[in-house]
């Protein structure tokens, strides 16, 4: 009992730090995002697979790798499968990428300031929270890049390029981390070393990896022939996209992102360039390689795929793509916000005690004015962005059919009515929880033929269509003797339109 009190009294501010995450990974998990969508319905059903016995070792739909599904098929075993399983994985992924974070940042600095300042930056920053909520496998690549990274200086490089061969299956934001250890023969050799089946794989695969096809040779635009010239210009402006979108324009999809604000709050943003300047100076000046090497290096070198999206300039900045900066952009903003007070303070009051006292105060002030700008940027501002205003219409047409007897049968005609193409009929299927009979169309001749031949003793047959379209109710009298209809409304949207035939 006595060791867990000392654990307990020794990391106290961690556990803090991670009880925030937790709330903040779990708050409304299962309504922010609320609805599935296109990669949520891709891993939900490549998870449907690993449980069914199909195994996979390979990149699949591009830029994720096998490791994030494994994980929720394993979290599924507790929970069960569903898209709050996918999305409470990501969470427990988040909440382990906190606990490295301290670790890793305290063997930097061994300042405690800069250790929870970066911690807590890690757990409250909107960067984080938007993808520890997502239903997606990018949460892993902060947690491989600090893993590694952290047994790297800890010189233990077993672990270290074990890591980062297993961080190359994660996702292809990863791809570029073996450039950081161009230096480490050891930790390079094994990660490489670990990495050539997938390798091997991508070699032997029907699309080359090179082609136009491919996830990666698509945005190297290799068959595009596009001259010298244009491609340093697309390469500069995508330089400068990155570069802007921490101040000024982020990335502007709507997944992951409020359209177009920058990746970091102000405050952030001003903390991250001074403290990323100052490592400059200070390792120039004291000689602290290392932070060139584990901190300055690292923030260029993982952005390398981002900017070589020749093919996409105008998609650049990609709040996903940069994902694996992200530990070094936190522990540079804490060394940023510590150093400036420090600095200022000394120069103002000479009491030792009283100076520190009022660093402290102010370093707490300013990380939560932090918290408070992105979280409310999350949980306000961000679901307006989504579409419908989050407004699930595949789940609220799930809930709808989960609601009549399972001898219903139900035609659902159409999809993709409301924004951004929603509802998936794949994402209606995966949200129903009790089983039923769905047939799905695409226009109403094709569902009233085969609803003819359904006799009505088998119970309602329930058509599931656009609000805005009719169906000749003469046509569907011929489907049995009585119609009921009715629309489906949440907010302010109508959902869908509801006829049941009986």
């Amino acid at each position: 009992m006595k060791p867990i009190l000392n654990l307990l009294y020794r990391y106290w501010i961690l556990i803090g730090i991670l009880c925030i995450g937790a709330f903040l990974g779990l708050f409304q998990l299962n309504y922010l995002p609320a609805e599935m969508w296109g990669d949520a319905v891709a891993h939900y059903a490549l998870a449907q697979q690993v449980l069914h016995g199909n195994l996979f070792f390979n990149y699949r739909f591009g830029g994720d790798g096998p490791i994030y599904t494994y994980i929720v098929v394993l979290v599924s075993w507790f929970v069960g499968i569903s898209f709050y399983t996918l999305k409470f994985t990501s969470v427990l992924v988040y909440l382990l990428f906190i606990f490295v974070m301290y670790f890793l940042t305290d063997e930097l600095f061994k300042k405690k300031e800069i250790t929870y300042s970066a911690t807590f930056l890690s757990a409250v920053s909107f960067w984080s929270i938007t993808f520890a909520r997502q239903p997606h496998a990018r949460m892993l690549v902060p947690l491989f890049v600090a893993s590694t990274m952290l047994f790297a200086i800890k010189k233990k490089p077993i672990l270290s390029g074990t890591l980062l061969g297993l961080g190359m299956y994660s996702q292809a934001s990863f791809w570029a981390m073996p450039l950081v250890f161009w230096k480490r023969f050891n930790i390079l050799s094994l990660g490489l070393l670990i990495t050539i089946p997938l390798v091997i794989v991508f070699l032997n695969g029907s699309v080359g990896f090179f082609t136009n096809h491919s996830y990666f040779g698509e945005k190297l635009a290799v068959t595009d022939n596009l001259p010298f010239s244009q491609i340093i210009k697309n390469i500069e402006s995508n330089i400068s996209s990155n570069f802007f979108s921490f101040t000024t324009h982020g990335d502007n999809g709507f997944r992951l992102n409020v359209p177009a604000s920058p990746h970091l709050d102000t405050a952030s943003a001003l903390f991250f360039f001074i403290g990323f300047f100052l490592l400059i100076y200070t390792s120039i000046k004291e000689k602290k390689w290392r932070y060139i090497e584990c901190i300055i290096l690292p923030v260029i070198f993982i952005q390398i795929p981002s900017l070589l999206d020749i093919h996409n300039p105008l998609a650049q900045p990609n709040i996903g793509r940069m994902i694996g900066i992200i530990p070094f952009v936190y522990i540079t903003t804490a060394y940023g916000l510590t150093t400036t007070w420090q600095h200022v303070l000394t120069k103002t009051i000479k009491d030792k005690h009283i100076r520190r006292a009022y660093m402290y105060i102010c370093i707490v002030y300013i990380l939560i004015v932090i918290a408070i700008a992105n979280i409310y940027k999350y949980f306000i501002v961000y679901p307006y962005y989504l579409p419908d205003h989050n407004t699930p219409f595949a789940r609220i047409i799930a809930q709808t059919i989960d609601a009549y007897p399972q001898s219903a049968t139900f035609f659902v005609i159409g999809s993709g009515w409301g924004e951004w193409g929603q509802p998936e009929q794949r994402a209606i299927i995966d949200s129903v929880i009790i089983p039923h009979t769905i047939n799905f169309f695409q226009t109403s001749t094709s569902a009233i033929s085969l609803c003819k031949t359904i006799h009505t003793t088998y119970g309602a047959k329930v058509f599931i269509l656009n609000p805005t379209d009719t169906i000749d109710s003469s046509r569907i009298n011929s489907c049995g003797s009585s119609i009921h209809s009715y629309l489906l409304q949440k907010k302010s949207f109508t959902v869908a339109r509801v006829l049941e035939v009986k």
